[in-house]
């Protein structure tokens, strides 16, 4: 599947209940999805080998990107989920959530990333990164998470919460 293949499906009318199904796709050129309205996705198990951008996209359904593999950057730098983004098992060198705002479930168990930065996010439901491994860290400066952190068997590098606000219940890694 080519990334303008995948746009053009992307870009169809959100409607409650249905999504695309792209699981195990490969894409070999950059995807960038930057700014754009997308339907709901299943895009399990893919693999981007030259990135993802979808920086100021809106998510208008589910977001699925579990078991996928990302080559360089995962950049969804002031994305909008309309609900949850399921991302356990995603395997990516740079995950970026900056200014992101999810209103559902941020998972992102079994993450494994070089680093993650979720710097002024707000997550509306928990944040999973159970059994996450973030290798520099993971920095969370001024993010507000409404729904409790569960990080239970994750190693997360250099940890930044300075401003941060997490209401709910709380699983540390260590814990």
């Amino acid at each position: 599947m080519t990334p303008a293949e995948l746009i053009t499906e992307l870009q169809q009318p959100w409607q409650h209940g249905e999504h695309f199904d792209a699981r195990g796709a490969v894409f070999d050129a950059p995807v960038v999805l930057d700014g754009m309205a997308l339907r709901g996705f299943d895009l399990s198990g893919a693999h981007f080998k030259s990135g993802l951008s979808a920086r100021r996209a809106r998510f208008m359904g589910l977001t699925w990107i579990g078991n996928a593999r990302i080559n360089g950057k995962c950049d969804l730098t002031a994305a909008q989920f309309t609900i949850d983004l399921r991302a356990e098992g995603l395997a990516t060198e740079v995950l970026c959530l900056d200014h992101s705002q999810v209103r559902g479930v941020l998972d992102l168990e079994r993450l494994r990333a070089q680093r993650a930065s979720l710097c002024n996010a707000v997550v509306l439901a928990n944040l999973t990164l159970e059994n996450a491994e973030i290798v520099d860290g993971i920095d969370m400066m001024n993010a507000v998470v409404m729904g409790g952190f569960w990080a239970k068997g994750a190693q997360l590098g250099q940890v930044q919460t300075e401003g941060a606000e997490i209401d709910g219940r709380i699983n540390r890694p260590d814990v």
